[in-house]
């Protein structure tokens, strides 16, 4: 009588573990998002398009395809500086400008102010102000710190985007 084993099969080349992006890091979606900040808002430079004394260099003129609208802006910006807390290293910029801005608020220059008065500040300047993308992006990026240190009903964006990053496996 004749018995055999099977080995099971390798594992198939695929997704892994739920991480649909590959091993993406956290350190690796700030970058992304800071590409995704400085290409959407920026106007690019270079040629006009065209020869001669136009101000070109010839060739084809170099234009942005999506152009971040200002709450498109501070809302990637929301999400960059999020990454850019949990990705550490050269990323802390993000937190420091953070703990820059609530001091000038928190410092008791405005009596009692706390984190979450200036977390409402923020809110109020991204909801009833439209900024241009840059200052936007800034803006965002800056709220993401300030909501993140004073937690409560603030910490629900930080809380949203680490668990959708978590559960496509990109953290």
């Amino acid at each position: 009588m004749f018995t055999s084993i099977m080995a099971a099969p390798a594992a198939a080349v695929g997704i892994e573990g739920g991480k649909i992006l590959g091993s993406v890091g956290a350190g690796g979606i700030a970058l992304v998002l800071t590409l995704i900040l400085w290409t959407g808002i920026r106007d690019p430079k270079g040629g006009a398009g065209g020869k001669g004394g136009d101000g070109g260099g010839g060739g084809k003129k170099s234009r942005i395809r999506k152009r971040l609208t200002s709450d498109q802006a501070q809302w990637v910006g929301v999400a960059a500086g999020t990454f850019y807390m949990v990705a550490g290293s050269i990323w802390v910029v993000g937190k420091n400008l953070s703990d820059a801005f609530a001091s000038v608020f928190t410092g008791g220059g405005f009596g009692t102010a706390g984190l979450g008065a200036v977390s409402l500040l923020l809110a109020c300047l991204m909801y009833f102000r439209e900024l241009s993308p840059g200052k936007a992006a800034v803006t965002g990026i800056i709220a993401a710190g300030v909501w993140a240190q004073a937690g409560g009903i603030w910490g629900l964006p930080q809380a949203l985007i680490l668990t959708g990053a978590h559960a496509i496996g990109a953290t």
